[in-house]
């Protein structure tokens, strides 16, 4: 197994699951909900384990890429972002157990998720920069900018679906960039 197969279908692989989620769902707005609001057993039965069980999927997938490359490191400062990102997976795993029915429980590894992913691209961008991998380092910490200013700026609808993917999408791109640059 290869860091750089089990990276890109960690970024990839959950958007076929939130796609299929939508698809049977036709009350879902990205205007006034969440993306978690396809996870919730209480209003999807289980129609909701297809988003939780992408959530769950690419959250292993993420951790075992990041065991992946810690094992066939070839610097120190992968350390840091590769442990980020095992903590960012695991928490994903989390976010798709603890479904929206666990209420403050759900809201709690959620921050916690998004919170690691802008984590995860800031380390790894500033560890990219000393590395002399400008492209990767600046487009990482490009990226957690955009994504701390998507949940800063106050939007003018109600969900927070829109936030969640903008910020996902950008941790995507740089979970394709660090399975190819690290895989």
């Amino acid at each position: 197994m290869r860091a750089r197969h089990t990276g890109l279908a960690a970024a990839w692989a959950a958007y076929f699951f939130i796609a299929a989620a939508i698809g049977v769902s036709p009350w879902f707005n990205i205007y006034d909900n969440a993306l978690s609001d396809l996870g919730n057993y209480g209003r999807q039965g289980l129609k909701a384990a297809i988003f939780n069980t992408g959530l769950i999927v690419s959250g292993l997938l993420a951790s075992i890429t990041a065991v992946l490359i810690l094992r066939g490191r070839h610097h120190r400062l992968v350390i840091p972002w590769s442990i980020l990102l095992f903590l960012a997976g695991i928490d994903l795993v989390s976010v798709g157990i603890l479904s929206e029915d666990f209420g403050a429980a759900h809201g709690t590894v959620s921050v916690i998720l998004f919170t690691l992913f802008g984590l995860t691209m800031l380390v790894y961008g500033v560890c990219s920069l000393f590395m002399k991998d400008w492209g990767a380092g600046v487009y990482a910490i490009a990226a957690f900018l955009a994504s701390l200013a998507t949940w800063i700026i106050d939007w003018p609808w109600t969900g927070i679906a829109i936030q969640e993917t903008i910020a996902s999408l950008l941790v995507s791109i740089g979970l394709t960039i660090i399975a190819i640059r690290h895989g």
